[in-house]
């Protein structure tokens, strides 16, 4: 005897319930740069879009933000629908002088120091069923610095407009 996991089977609110869950819960993007960066990373496809939605926050983090005090280790993220930056102000994670290499993240309740907080330009954040997102990983600083800045993650929040 073979049994299956079929989930909840009911009752539900409406016979048509698992599709409108479906359709409405948005996962994020997430896009990873695994490993050491020390060269800007271009034009990383985060996919093709399947609804009609907006970008509404995005979170940048590295395992590592490197160490060198005389160039500093930084990198720009750049998330882009079909090639336009959705940003103002895209976030930046460097290192800061004195500090050890160490985990850094955009999330603004980490408080961690050397970030700059992204801001979404609210006309550019919007898409369209089958645009493209991208992410650009923009390092600057020393190309051979003490410790090497590792694992750029970010996280891109959607929402169905």
């Amino acid at each position: 005897m073979t049994i299956t996991n079929r989930g909840y089977t009911g009752p539900l609110p409406t016979p048509d319930f698992r599709r409108q869950i479906n359709r409405e819960f948005m996962t994020p993007l997430i896009g990873t740069l695994s490993g050491e960066i020390s060269a800007t990373k271009k034009s990383l496809a985060l996919g093709v879009i399947n609804f009609p939605g907006k970008i509404r926050n995005v979170i940048a983090s590295v395992s590592t933000a490197g160490k060198n005090d005389s160039s500093v280790p930084t990198v720009t993220v750049d998330v882009m629908i079909n090639g336009t930056t959705i940003f103002t102000t895209k976030p930046i994670i460097a290192h800061v002088s004195g500090e050890t290499a160490q985990h850094k993240t955009t999330y603004s309740e980490a408080g961690d120091t050397g970030i700059t907080a992204p801001v979404i330009d609210e006309d550019a954040n919007t898409f369209a069923i089958g645009d493209i997102i991208t992410w650009t990983a923009t390092y600057s600083g020393s190309t051979t610095p003490t410790t090497k800045m590792a694992n750029v993650n970010i996280v891109v929040e959607v929402q169905p407009v």
